[in-house]
């Protein structure tokens, strides 16, 4: 293991802060999973209920080309949901998974979903622990 880091090739003042992108519409890519330390996908919120977490960024926009990351909350049904809840529920990863092109009458492999795009419009969302954060309004489903 090297003892130092030299950096004095990197012009680290030239590097520009991600910023949410500005309200608009853009393809977003799924990046990543937000995991538990052991590495699953599906998590427990603080009320002990199942929920995934895909990571997405913007891409192919120059004026969001340093856009930050951002993540997005998708319950799943469990038992104890009010029919309300429960089509909620449903509905929301339904439009999820046809948005990114994902047959989801299929057993959703993860990893296969890396890399996926979509096209939804985004807002920009006030976050007093992260700063400012883009927020999915609306995902487009292709027709």
């Amino acid at each position: 293991m090297s003892s130092f880091l030299d950096l004095t090739d990197e012009n680290l003042d030239d590097a520009i802060e991600p910023k949410a992108a500005p309200d608009g519409e853009y393809t977003i890519k799924i990046t990543d999973w937000k995991t538990t330390d052991d590495g699953e996908v599906c998590r427990e919120d603080t009320n002990g209920n199942p929920f995934i977490m895909p990571v997405l960024e913007v891409i192919e926009c120059p004026e969001a080309e340093y856009a930050k990351p951002f993540t997005y909350f998708l319950r799943l049904p469990y038992d104890g949901m009010s029919k309300k809840e429960r089509n909620d529920a449903r509905y929301q990863l339904r439009c999820f998974w046809e948005a990114f092109g994902v047959n989801y009458l299929e057993r959703i492999v993860y990893e296969d979903c890396l890399g996926m795009t979509a096209d939804a419009l985004l807002s920009v969302q006030p976050d007093t622990g992260y700063g400012e954060q883009n927020k999915i309004q609306k995902l487009l489903i292709p027709k």
